[in-house]
């Protein structure tokens, strides 16, 4: 069938190729602007139990669900001084006067927002917006702080989404510009001349900007969030180049064989294709994983990942043979480097050696991937925050000021909103509150609380009912404030302080345990805040992810058996990435999480791991590291099928795909390191992550550990039992 449809390309191979030039055509201006329609943030989802809790209490004490602080001052006077506060008093009015500010504190009313040094000032607005729509007020709002004269640093949760995206827009660019012209150098390095090396770049370019065309319309009916665009562009390129590098490899080799350009076509497509197709597939079903996550920033690469990698695999299905078809022997055109680059018989040296002495390859390899893989028993997920920006920006200027000038440090800050039923001074509620409130003190971790029944230690349940009996006869300003701030019919809100991480079990303990104070299914206690959120996040990633990955591995399991015809060749695959994905898990912990190297990566140590990270590696590597060992088998089973001996076919579909598996390794371990370069951390880490998982799955795991594990499984390599044989469809491999 497929050598079929390459007879069907090649001789109508001029209407392909012009189909996909009205494609391009049509998706590349949009292609450009697609992150124009991405939404910032994607970390929540509405079933969080935080969520809930901040619409609870943004909605009953008429709060604005984000905010935006200003950081002031003054290049002559101090604040307090008349000339400083006529230009603060200016600027809030003229933030005040925006129509989506809801509300504005600041200094002048506010106890201890000034800097240490005395020199700064601090002014919040809450906005009536959604983080997603707020980044549409921020250039107005900045043109009124122009009006001022003051140093005004804006931070808070927009202005970081926006710098945010502004990075990773550069980000792109930057990994665009160092990422394609290496990947042609490593295409030059494979085949040797400029022809064969620019056709693979050009139609995974191609790919990538139908595919990128694809999602911006995509992006019109459901949200994508801004963070999944880099990862997205870094597939694209990445799956674009290596499903066309493999198709131009096996086209050459018939072309060397003596056969006419069609004939080379179809069996390039019979072959290869074959192959191509089997691997698009097992990274699709690694990505499609990331959609059984509630989470949008998931979704949105999942989405944007599948529909590039598809594009991609229709391109080298399509486009490539239709432009092989036309260019023909002239792909040999313009050598440059010689008519061998890696020598085969480096390889089959290679591959004689590791029959010889399988154990002896065997066991440092992966003692050597075990030893990588330690770290990652003490991987801390969280969330990330300004820190994942380097200092040059504004909001991260801001957040630096914060901690550094006004004293803010990072711990747990939690409110916790208690519900009830009836007025909140009724005697039966009171006490219910007090017990509540005592309960929060009690927890070792918390080293305060402030509430209504939390006013001093010295008093009980009996001296607040007196004080809240008549609670409009209240005149202590701090007392008064609570009442009017945190109680609401039906609804008291708790503040509590702690001093640990908020990223650290132990924060998420506090949660659990506030949580556990309340009813069997927490309807009367709602916790929001960062620790909060991290909780929810985790429990809600990590309690599905073992699910998920089971499920990925079986229907990988059961993809590899189909295409091979054995049990243990898709068993040995799967362990084998399991086992090379956490090595470099273990690297990101030890790198990015405890900061060994942060000084030659140029990033500051988080301290945690985004807990979206291993996930999105796991689903994206998962798949690319099958699409290897799938066309190391299939070399393997042709070679087997011709000479029926383990250890020849082994030795042979290692000469024969050598080359052309560490040439397509190359090309993502260009692209994925070009964004180690980015200035978003997380880009930075998924980069990182992407090129090292590559290189150990290249040089170690297909070159070393895969052929002496098929050396000492001998025969059984190719055992499947028969009643399952009968019952599979059956295809032919490359």
């Amino acid at each position: 069938m497929l050598a079929k449809s390459g007879r069907w390309i090649f001789r109508y191979r001029y209407l392909v190729v012009a189909t996909w030039v009205l494609c391009l055509l049509a998706m590349l201006p949009v292609a450009t602007r697609v992150q124009d329609k991405l939404l910032p943030g994607g970390f929540s989802s509405e079933e969080y139990l935080s969520y809930k809790a901040q619409k609870l209490i943004t909605e009953r004490f008429d709060l604005s669900p984000i905010s935006l602080l200003f950081i002031i001052h003054h290049q002559s006077a101090a604040p307090y001084s008349p000339e400083f506060d006529h230009q603060a008093r200016r600027l809030i009015g003229q933030i005040e006067s925006h129509p989506n500010v809801a509300s504005v504190r600041s200094y002048l009313t506010e106890p201890g927002w000034l800097s240490e040094d005395g020199d700064m000032a601090l002014i919040e607005a809450g906005l009536d917006l959604e983080i997603e729509d707020s980044l549409v007020v921020l250039d107005d709002i900045s043109g009124r702080i122009d009006q001022v004269d003051l140093n005004v640093v804006m931070t808070g949760a927009p202005p970081l989404y926006r710098d945010i995206i502004f990075a990773s827009g550069e980000d792109f660019r930057r990994g665009e510009l160092v990422a394609f012209p290496l990947a042609v150098i490593a295409l030059l390095l494979v085949f040797g001349t400029v022809a064969a090396a620019v056709m693979p770049a050009a139609v995974g370019g191609v790919a990538v900007a139908v595919g990128l065309g694809i999602v911006y319309y995509v992006a019109d009916f459901r949200d994508m969030s801004v963070l999944s665009f880099n990862i997205i562009t870094l597939l694209g390129i990445g799956m674009g180049i290596d499903y066309s590098l493999f198709y131009v490899n096996r086209f050459k080799e018939e072309l060397a064989n003596g056969l006419s350009v069609a004939d080379a076509i179809a069996k390039t497509h019979e072959r290869a294709g074959t192959a191509i197709l089997f691997s698009g597939v097992t990274s699709v079903i690694g990505l499609a994983s990331l959609l059984l996550f509630d989470l949008t920033v998931l979704d949105s690469i999942g989405i944007g990942a599948i529909i590039v990698i598809a594009i991609a695999l229709l391109s080298a299905q399509t486009l490539m043979p239709a432009v092989l078809s036309i260019v023909g022997h002239r792909i040999n055109w313009f050598p440059v480097l010689g008519s061998r680059r890696w020598s085969d018989g480096m390889w089959l040296r290679m591959a004689d050696g590791v029959m010889r002495h399988p154990l002896l390859f065997l066991i440092p390899t992966v003692v050597l991937l075990v030893a990588l893989a330690v770290p990652f028993k003490d991987i801390r997920p969280g969330t990330v925050d300004a820190t994942i920006l380097p200092k040059r920006y504004e909001s991260r200027q801001g957040y630096d000021l914060l901690l550094e000038q006004f004293g803010w440090d990072i711990s747990t800050e939690l409110t916790v909103a208690y519900t009830f039923e009836g007025d909140p001074f009724s005697e039966d509620n009171l006490t219910a509150l007090y017990a509540f409130g005592q309960a929060l003190e009690n927890i070792p971790t918390v080293e305060r609380v402030s509430s209504i029944v939390n006013l001093r230690p010295t008093l009980g349940v009996s001296e607040y009912r007196e004080l809240y009996t008549h609670p409009e006869a209240i005149y202590d300003a701090a007392t008064l404030r609570l009442v009017n701030d945190s109680v609401r019919q039906g609804v008291a809100l708790f503040y509590v302080s702690s001093d640990v991480h908020p990223f650290t079990a132990e924060a998420q303990a506090l949660v659990g345990e506030i949580r556990a104070f309340g009813s069997l299914d927490h309807s009367n206690v709602h916790i929001d805040g960062g620790a909060a959120h991290a909780n929810d996040l985790i429990k809600s990633l990590y309690g599905r992810f073992p699910i998920v990955a089971a499920l990925v591995i079986m229907l990988t399991f059961v993809s590899l058996m189909i295409l091979f015809r054995s049990i243990v060749i898709p068993l040995k695959a799967v362990a084998l990435n399991v086992l090379s994905i956490l090595a470099s898990f273990g690297a990101l912990v030890w790198i990015f999480q405890q900061g060994n190297l942060s000084g030659v990566l140029n990033f500051e140590p988080l301290g945690v791991i985004d807990a979206t990270t291993p996930i999105v590696l796991f689903a994206i590597l998962f798949g690319l590291s099958m699409d290897y060992e799938i066309f190391l088998l299939s070399r393997i089973r042709e070679a087997y099928n011709d000479t029926g001996s383990n250890r020849d076919s082994v030795k042979l579909g290692l000469q024969r795909s050598g080359t052309i598996i560490t040439g397509a390794g190359l090309i993502l371990i260009v692209v994925g390191a070009s964004f180690v370069l980015a200035e978003v951390v997380s880009v930075k880490m998924v980069g990182f992550g992407l090129a090292l998982a590559v290189f150990i799955d290249v040089t170690i795991v297909r070159i070393l550990i895969a052929p002496a594990l098929m050396r000492l499984f001998g025969r059984w390599n190719w055992w499947l039992p028969h009643w399952i044989d009968r019952r599979l469809p059956r295809l032919t491999a490359e």
